[in-house]
């Protein structure tokens, strides 16, 4: 580069020349336009810089979204799936010792004591594992059994009737335990070995202990049991009313009476004036 006043040579970098100390027009163009680059690319890198923390920052927060909702999203299938957890590991445990179960429900059965029998097959959550399928029909009467048990068996059965409503709530429940006792398990859904002629047999005799218990603790007639099969929920129901309101009747006479009466206990001061006409010494 010449300057273009002297002519002698000049550099890019030169503002003035050397020679005669004229300006170099073109050096301040050319260093102008370099400054201009210098400034975009400062500004540029720090306007780089700036989005790259900030990216920096959001891809955090990103990451750290992700993480709860993939956390969120694994607490709700385990929450949702618990209980099938906790079923599959009964069911292995279960059928692990099947032939123990199994020998224990052959015994009770044989022994008529379907009230065991059930409290046995619920307590051992047996309900639904497939090695005790056969059972499935005998422990849904065996249910219906110790419901009518519980409500007049119970010693604070008198109680509980005190109330209307409690009275009431009794009849409802005892009045469908009744009506599912007679319904045919061959026109539910069990499998066939669940309603083999031996299983049927044990459901009839689950149905004459439930007869029996009517009748002892009840209040029914031998006449009634026999109809109950053909009587209607609403008919079930006004006998239920009858025997169990009159049965709540005369206990709540008999405490009465109870109350009533003089206390006879043993007192040692009455003991010595009746035989020695004095008090004790």
């Amino acid at each position: 580069m010449k300057c273009p006043h002297c002519g002698a040579p000049l550099k890019m970098e030169d503002k003035f020349c050397t020679y005669c100390g004229a300006p170099n027009t073109l050096a301040m163009q050319h260093q102008a336009d370099m400054e201009h680059y210098e400034r975009e690319f400062t500004e540029t890198q720090e306007e780089v810089l700036t989005k790259s923390r900030k990216a920096g920052h959001l891809t955090g927060y990103l990451v750290v979204l992700i993480v709860m909702i993939v956390l969120n999203i694994v607490a709700a299938f385990f929450s949702s799936n618990a209980w099938n957890f906790k079923y599959e590991r009964r069911r292995v445990e279960a059928t692990k010792q099947a032939s123990i179960h199994r020998a224990a429900l052959d015994k009770m059965i044989e022994e008529q004591d379907y009230i065991a029998l059930r409290t046995y097959y619920y307590n051992n959550r047996l309900s639904g594992v497939d090695a005790f399928r056969e059972y499935e029909a005998v422990m849904k009467y065996a249910g219906n059994l110790g419901d009518v048990y519980m409500y007049l068996c119970n010693t604070d059965r008198f109680g509980y009737w005190k109330s209307e409503k409690s009275l009431e709530n009794t009849i409802t429940s005892m009045s469908s335990d009744i009506i599912s006792l007679y319904e045919n398990p061959l026109s539910s859904y069990y499998n066939e070995e669940s309603v083999t002629e031996e299983k049927l047999a044990v459901i009839e005799d689950i149905r004459n202990q439930a007869e029996a218990l009517l009748v002892t603790y009840g209040g029914f007639t031998s006449e009634e049991v026999q109809e109950l099969k053909n009587m209607s929920k609403s008919r079930i129901e006004d006998t239920l009313r009858e025997h169990l309101t009159a049965i709540r009747t005369e206990r709540e006479a008999e405490e009465s009476t109870a109350e009533a009466a003089p206390d006879e206990s043993f007192s040692l001061k009455a003991f010595y004036e009746e035989y020695f006409g004095g008090d004790d010494v």
